[in-house]
């Protein structure tokens, strides 16, 4: 029930999932990614196996010390005839079993311990790396304090992470503190807009916020393209249509045109294969409209 989906004034529909109160008792919705929203339909498809819904679990408050109705969790176990949520210790069991399989073939994972809690500091740092500005992380992440969201922001050189800081500190005082007040309508229309720059012919570019094409727009050989399923036909058509420039070259005796050609070829057939497979895994949420 915390999938939503935002209808934008020019049509598009954007997925997005609303975090309940925690400690802040504030609500946050975060946009969902492809990726995102594949996971949770994943796990909605795997728990409701065998059912028209997802079950009801129950789920105990370590702070409250007090147990909550049955509700839709996805995060559940089945303990004896009960179905209850996962705990953070169990979650966290669970994690450290997985990177003891991964480190036996990739030696990074080599005593490696991931808690629950380290996934949402992930999410705050590539916020924050890809260029989103930190006071909209803060309000994606429900942070009242900048500085609680750039202390979840990972550090990778601690000499010149505190010359910034200090930096800040020095500029942050000649500054009035109105300069530092909540996201703007303006800024959220930014933000909002940057979804627009994104999209292409055949989908959506998966480029980082507020940053401009680096590819010369070849997407079809582009990594950050998305391909739309819908748009399987005019892959089709840009094929046929490269083999129509091959065969033109081979006669003229392009050889440099060739390889061109055939690197774009290749692109072109691993991104039908991509959207292959996700066209497979795609499970219906039956999500509100409202």
């Amino acid at each position: 029930m915390s999938v939503r989906r935002y209808r934008r004034t020019n049509g598009e529909t954007v997925p997005l999932l609303v975090v309940a109160p925690s400690k802040s008792d504030r609500e946050r919705v975060i946009p969902m990614s492809p990726e995102l929203f594949h996971v949770i339909a994943s796990i909605i498809r795997r728990i409701s196996t065998g059912r028209t819904a997802v079950p009801l679990a129950t789920r105990y408050d370590d702070y409250d010390r007090t147990t909550t109705e049955p509700q839709p969790f996805l995060f559940q176990r089945r303990i004896g005839q009960r179905l209850e949520v996962m705990t953070g210790n169990g979650i966290g069991t669970r994690l450290r079993s997985v990177c003891t399989r991964l480190a036996k073939t990739d030696s990074r994972f080599v005593g490696i311990h991931f808690r629950p809690h380290d996934f949402r500091r992930l999410f705050a740092t590539d916020l924050v790396n890809n260029g989103l500005p930190i006071h909209i992380g803060a309000a994606l992440l429900g942070h009242l304090d900048l500085e609680t969201t750039r202390g979840y922001v990972a550090v990778f050189d601690d000499e010149v992470t505190r010359h910034y800081q200090a930096h800040l500190k020095r500029r942050r005082a000649l500054r009035p503190d109105h300069e530092y007040a909540a996201v703007t309508d303006r800024e959220w229309a930014e933000f909002d807009e940057h979804f627009d720059r994104r999209k292409v012919e055949l989908g959506g570019c998966g480029r980082p916020y507020a940053t401009p094409c680096t590819h010369e727009h070849a997407c079809i050989r582009c990594p950050m393209l998305h391909v739309d399923p819908t748009m399987v036909t005019r892959l089709d058509s840009i094929e046929s249509d490269l083999h129509a420039r091959r065969e033109e070259a081979q006669k003229q005796g392009w050889v440099g045109e060739i390889e061109g050609i055939d690197l774009t070829l290749d692109a072109l057939r691993a991104k039908r294969r991509d959207v292959g497979r996700i066209a497979t895994r795609l499970v219906d949420l039956g999500i509100p409209r409202t």
